[in-house]
């Protein structure tokens, strides 16, 4: 529920598929996107809700790391977090 409700925000999408390309002089060590967590979930390859909660917010911390403060894209990731943190403590 709470995947398919990040998922549908227009601006999700800026987080659906990493892109290795974009990571210029950063390093993104542990690489995160809502694709592969949709995979994962498929593949019923979370054995705890906690993994699923580490994954999504790791794709939050990529973002804060990589994206400057005053970017679109971390505006968009501090916006899917407060969403995602409300659904997650419904």
């Amino acid at each position: 529920d709470i995947l398919h409700e990040l998922k549908n925000k227009s601006y999700a999408n800026l987080f659906y598929k990493y892109v290795e390309k974009d990571v210029n002089n950063k390093v993104i060590k542990n690489p995160m996107d809502l694709f592969t967590i949709n995979l994962k979930l498929k593949n019923n390859q979370y054995t705890s809700l906690e993994e699923f909660e580490k994954d999504i917010r790791l794709i939050f911390c990529n973002c804060y790391t990589y994206n400057n403060i005053e970017s679109e894209v971390y505006s968009s990731g501090k916006t899917l977090e407060c969403i995602f943190n409300k659904k997650w403590n419904e």
